[in-house]
């Protein structure tokens, strides 16, 4: 008999209520299959997989040649981890020959990433294309800064290969890359005139070019009373384009401590340095970094969390350059909403903050120091139609406000609104 259930490649949004409901349909009708069915679906939607584990299990010792059932039990068995059990089920839904073609498909596709994680690797893949389009809005008493607005495509890869160290806390080695190429206009504050009447060597366009490399020790340590606690310990290169005659080189390392008190709670803390003197034409010559934050899953839907973060960058004689202080607060959730028939997960952040920069923010020959402050508010959309397909919809506004800029008598401000549209392919 076959579990009356849909394969689950993806889950679907749900709301709590949807799992209340549904988890007392199986309390009443405990040995009707498609309720039991349902209940699955509904347990792996809302993150209950020790649920749905259970049921399946429960299901499998009546019935232990469902292929579909074990299809989904070795898939959700991936999700958290237990690689044995995902491939000994495999193994069977795969011998039976009961599956589709789509889950035949899927089931091969799960089996060798299964395959990759026992051998103790597990590699990923993300492709993605877009475009960016920011309005900015400069305000100053002297009308000198242009407003604009401007449409610039962009393409970025990721990866990263995650090593296993075979040890009892689980401790991994992450060896993570990513590039970005995007078409842009220099940066409005970087001269004293419009970038687009000549007065920039390339009217203003330019290919800006981000990177980084980095390799991570994710090291468990023992704790008593505490769920969890983790050290990451990384070592980084990066380089970044400001402008066509500013560009950044940048070799560092960072350590981060999380503490789960509880699978619903964590608090972390990171501490980075990074030497920049390998950049063109930048000011700074050491760029420090500290971050706290915390977060807290109040169901499984909707998760709220804080982080306070700070930076400073200095020269060799230790003059500080710039510095920015800033305070986040962010909500991550699922919308009870299926567009496209994916699953509709979304982020709201806002932040506040402050800076003090001599780095000629709006004049290369300026050196005398400008402080200010800003805030920013973003609205992140994902459109999950797969697992290996997304899409990716957001939106940032931020207005900062100079109370003054070097010799300058006038205190400049400016308003920035960014819409961003990305489609991404994991591989």
């Amino acid at each position: 008999m076959m579990l009356a259930f849909a394969s689950l490649g993806f889950p679907a949004a749900v709301s709590a209520s949807d799992y209340d409901d549904v988890f007392r349909e199986r309390y009443d009708s405990p040995e009707d299959v498609g309720v039991l069915g349902r209940f699955v679906s509904k347990a792996v939607e809302v993150g209950q997989y020790d649920q749905a584990i259970s049921t399946l299990e429960q299901h499998l010792v009546k019935y232990p040649r469902d292929a579909r059932a074990r299809l989904n039990l070795a898939s959700i068995y991936t999700n958290v981890g237990s690689w044995e059990l995902a491939a000994r089920n495999l193994e069977v839904a795969l011998a039976v020959g009961d599956l589709t073609p789509e889950e035949t498909k899927q089931a091969e596709e799960l089996a060798a990433k299964v395959k990759g994680a026992l051998s103790g690797f597990e590699w990923v893949l993300d492709m993605t294309v877009g475009i960016r389009s920011k309005w900015l809005d400069v305000e100053d008493s002297n009308n000198e800064w242009r407003d604009r607005q401007d449409w610039n495509p962009f393409a970025a890869v990721n990866t990263a290969l995650k090593i296993d160290l075979d040890t009892p806390l689980d401790d991994v080695l992450v060896i993570s890359a990513s590039g970005l190429v995007e078409r842009r206009y220099e940066d409005i504050n970087q001269g004293g005139g419009d970038p687009f009447d000549g007065f920039s060597l390339t009217d203003g366009i330019y290919a800006h070019h981000r990177g980084r490399i980095a390799a991570t020790l994710d090291k468990g340590i023992p704790v008593v009373e505490l769920d969890a606690m983790r050290i990451q310990i990384a070592a980084f290169g990066q380089f970044r384009t400001y402008n066509p005659s500013v560009s950044e080189v940048a070799l560092g390392t960072s350590v981060r401590a999380i503490v789960q008190p509880s699978v619903d709670t964590s608090f972390y803390g990171e501490v980075s340095y990074a030497n920049l003197s390998q950049s063109s034409n930048l000011t700074a010559e050491h760029r420090f970094g500290a971050e706290v934050g915390a977060s807290r899953r109040l169901t499984a839907e909707h998760t709220v969390g804080m982080a306070g973060r700070y930076q400073r960058e200095t020269t060799n004689g230790g003059t500080t350059v710039n510095r920015q202080r800033e305070i986040e607060l962010s909500y991550a959730g699922v919308l009870p909403y299926q567009v496209f028939g994916a699953l509709w997960t979304h982020q709201v952040a806002g932040a506040f903050g402050d800076f003090s920069t001599r780095d000629g923010a709006f004049n290369p020959a300026n050196t005398a120091a400008g402080t200010g402050t800003y805030w920013r508010a973003n609205w992140d959309h994902a459109f999950h139609l797969d697992g290996y397909n997304r899409i990716n919809l957001g939106y940032l506004v931020r207005e900062n406000e100079y109370d003054g800029i070097g010799q300058f008598d006038f205190d400049p401000g400016s308003m920035s609104h960014t819409l961003s549209l990305s489609f991404t392919k994991s591989f």
